[in-house]
């Protein structure tokens, strides 16, 4: 015989993230190859753009990239009027991998300094930039993703998002998870 106890355990609703989140997250993963995963922070309304580079790149070749980069980005929003609130780079290493980790606020992030950032990465390390190994996008997808990308960053930007989001490439798919 066998006797039933209740669990004090209530169902916990799983929610979905929100659309304009979803869509943000893949429009970046899907318009720029260069790019192996982004988070979205709420707390600070901030973009973390992750690059994957198949070398172990030491603190010196990090530093001169990482200045490139700033020096790029700074020139680039300087002359488009534009005031970032967060900027910043890190770089980590392991087992003969670096991740370059871009951290940005969604407020001033524009398509065109993510196409800035991409090439810049691409030229510094253009035989392990690692890029998404898919077969070239149709012109007419291509350009709808980055008029999605704009809407996205438009719509974010008046409507900030309340989770935490983290989009990865898994296979051919892009994948958003709510954290």
């Amino acid at each position: 015989m066998s006797t039933m106890f209740p669990f004090p355990f209530r169902k916990k609703a799983r929610q979905k993230p929100s659309k304009e989140g979803v869509n943000l997250l893949a429009s970046i993963l899907v318009c720029y190859e260069e790019i192996t995963k982004v988070g979205y922070e709420p707390k600070d309304d901030t973009i973390r753009l992750t690059f994957s580079i198949e070398e172990a790149v030491t603190k010196p070749h990090f530093d001169q990239v990482g200045r490139l980069l700033a020096e790029s980005v700074a020139a680039f929003l300087d002359l488009s009027g534009i005031r970032p609130r967060v900027m910043s780079i890190e770089m980590e290493t392991a087992a003969g991998v670096s991740f370059l980790h871009l951290i940005r606020d969604v407020e001033s992030l524009t398509r065109d300094e993510l196409s800035l950032i991409a090439d810049v990465l691409y030229d510094a390390f253009p035989e392990t930039l690692l890029l998404d190994d898919r077969d070239p996008l149709d012109p007419n997808f291509e350009v709808e993703q980055e008029n999605l990308l704009d809407h996205m960053l438009g719509a974010v930007r008046q409507h900030r998002l309340k989770e935490k989001l983290l989009g990865i490439r898994e296979g051919d798919r892009v994948v958003v998870y709510n954290q």
